[in-house]
């Protein structure tokens, strides 16, 4: 697999292979090979209570374009450019927009720090009230495509660069940066392609921010099992003394069908804690996307068959909340879309606060071709998950909406990677927000008690 098109190629292909409602199953308790469990639909379905508030997109004379990537924390917003997928070179830098009000005002650009146009520059990104850290897999400044990842901090509205980092032996095509978490002062990078101990088995890289600010380099962790094509490290999330690794490459419980490593931080390192198989089986995908908030830790497997009432499955995709018990770490309840026919590549993109869990589907295909769409779920304490399918108003085939998604309490950030074919890739991102009104119960849809004025807002050209 092209390493420059990881991410693209996994929505690509669960595209390939492939309103309202949602479904909860209970997972098998052993969740090592066994068929993914069945969903029913939940009652009380909310259909008004997130909706888009605003669309972000560069002017249409604008020499920039933006891509999937989202990150927000607190009223700012960080967006990853365009990729020229042709031509392989980035388009523009990564957009931050800090929220006014009800519009998204742009404050700046961050580029390359060398320039360098093919770099990959905003794969992923992490946003902390004063860091925002930008990952560069395609960075070859220590080796062809080694990867670096760029700290930022806040300072008066702009975010000039504190630190780069870099894998302390890197070689050619580790994709350092390709996923990056941060939680209390830990960032987490991931190098889904580094040989250890066997060809793209993956690496993950640990490093901590030390009194003086300064970011040291605290530990690599390697895949327990080495597997040539694991692609360990490109998912990463932490929370806390947890952390997760996504390996989707994995094949103990048959061809791709994914696994998610856990560890846990003790005396001073991170150990590995053990790990969860796919419930769904092979060719899941089973942690191509991770997320973890407040001790809540959820698992994406885009490719999982979920149960049809007809005699034919499809690759649909869904996503797991991962929880220990009984000392192991097990699959509980599931998260999917309730129409069967709804939903597909769900999971491919994973966020969580602590209290909601959204997820990208960018093969969807109610709205055309490869639209897409992402989902939001909120878990109430007396009756279980509940979820809602949120759907841009802008829409066209190959959008693939949902291909990045992320949450901050009530503001959720769905970014999609339009159609790679086209030069660039078309992007933009739809800011959702919660409306009211809360859950009923009852069952039947609630219709919006106050409407929120519509249009989208479109942001200034950025600083340079």
């Amino acid at each position: 697999m092209d390493g420059s098109r990881i991410r693209a190629s996994v929505a690509r292909m669960v595209a390939a292979c492939a309103a309202w409602g949602a479904m909860v199953g209970g997972a098998p308790a052993d969740t090592d090979g066994s068929p993914a469990p069945a969903g029913g639909d939940l009652r009380g379905w909310r259909r008004s209570e997130w909706r888009e508030a605003a669309t972000l997109q560069p002017p249409a004379d604008a020499a920039w374009a933006i891509g999937p990537a989202v990150a927000l924390c607190h009223g700012t917003l960080a967006v990853a450019p365009a990729r020229d997928w042709d031509l392989g070179h980035d388009v523009g830098g990564v957009q931050v927009y800090r929220r006014s009000g009800s519009r998204w005002r742009s404050l700046t650009q961050i580029v390359h720090p060398a320039g360098e146009a093919r770099a990959h520059l905003g794969a992923a990104l992490v946003l902390s009230d004063a860091l925002l850290v930008i990952g560069a897999p395609h960075e070859s400044s220590d080796a062809f495509q080694a990867g670096a990842v760029f700290v930022h901090a806040a300072r008066h509205e702009q975010w000039p660069l504190v630190a780069t980092l870099h894998r302390p032996r890197p070689s050619t095509s580790d994709l350092f940066g390709t996923a990056l978490a941060l939680d209390q002062g830990t960032l987490v990078v991931g190098a889904p392609k580094a040989d250890q101990g066997g060809l793209d088995t993956g690496a993950v890289e640990v490093f901590h921010q030390d009194a003086t600010g300064e970011w040291i380099h605290a530990q690599t962790l390697a895949p327990p099992d080495p597997q040539t094509g694991l692609l360990f490290g490109i998912a990463v999330a932490v929370s806390g003394d947890t952390l997760l690794v996504g390996a989707p490459g994995d094949s103990a419980q048959g061809p791709l069908a994914g696994r998610v490593h856990v560890y846990r931080h003790s005396r001073g390192s991170w150990r590995w804690d053990g790990s969860v198989g796919c419930p769904a089986g092979p060719r899941s995908w089973f942690g191509a996307a991770v997320a973890a908030s407040k001790g809540l830790l959820v698992a994406g497997a885009p490719r999982a068959t979920r149960p049809l009432a007809s005699r034919v499955d499809f690759d649909r995709g869904a996503a797991w909340i991962i929880e220990h018990v009984a000392g192991s770490w097990r699959c509980t309840d599931m998260l999917a879309p309730g129409s069967q026919r709804e939903g597909d590549g769900f999971g491919v993109a994973l966020a969580t606060d602590g209290d909601s869990v959204v997820a990208g589907a960018t093969a969807d295909s109610v709205r055309g071709d490869l639209s897409g769409c992402a989902y939001v779920f909120e878990r109430r304490a007396v009756d279980g998950w509940h979820g809602q399918r949120l759907d841009p108003r802008r829409a066209g085939d190959s959008a693939l909406i949902g291909h990045g998604v992320a949450v901050d309490g009530a503001c959720v950030a769905v970014g999609r990677l339009g159609d790679p074919e086209a030069d660039p890739a078309p992007g933009s991102v739809s800011v959702f927000e919660r409306a009211g009104p809360h859950f009923d119960p009852s069952g039947p849809h609630v219709p919006v008690a106050a409407e929120r004025a519509e249009g989208s807002v479109q942001p200034v050209a950025p600083s340079m």
